[in-house]
């Protein structure tokens, strides 16, 4: 299913506004929450089957995460899942996520600072929120993070 800015999803509640990524396995579009008056992170996973297996089996881990012990300082630091529904498009059902808004990826701050090092005052924020994040998973929804890179964080 080709998207566009401009098209609407689940009733007209949410409209895309522009692509920010995609891979092998889904396209990510920011999109406009008309609801709730305010923007969105739309995941559109690819309709063929094996997409579509592994995005309930990560709705699953998400719902876990986005509705456990949400008073444990790592929570703020683990994206949150906002809604789910399928899509029917041209070429079969997808599945679609939607999530909180976030900033830059460590990855482009990697890149902002041309690879030289990122300062230490940043390294030390970063580094809290990623063990309280990884705290709060262990410990309270029992997930294990198997995909830690720049681009996750």
């Amino acid at each position: 299913h080709t998207c566009y800015i401009g098209e609407t999803y689940k009733n007209n509640k949410y409209t895309l506004v522009r692509k920010l990524g995609w891979g092998h396995f889904s396209t990510v579009w920011l999109a406009k929450d008309n609801d709730r008056n305010c923007h969105v992170a739309m995941k559109i996973v690819r309709s063929a089957k094996h997409y579509t297996e592994t995005a309930v089996d990560e709705i699953k881990l998400l719902d876990i995460v986005t509705t456990s012990d949400v008073n444990h300082p790592g929570h703020q630091h683990v994206i949150q899942l906002l809604d789910t529904f399928t899509h029917k498009g041209p070429n079969g059902t997808h599945v679609v996520m939607v999530f909180e808004v976030l900033g830059e990826n460590l990855l482009g701050l990697i890149r902002r600072y041309k690879h030289r090092g990122i300062p230490i005052v940043f390294v030390k924020q970063i580094s809290k929120q990623l063990l309280s994040a990884l705290d709060f998973l262990h410990r309270k929804c029992s997930v294990i993070h198997t995909d830690l890179k720049p681009e996750n964080v």
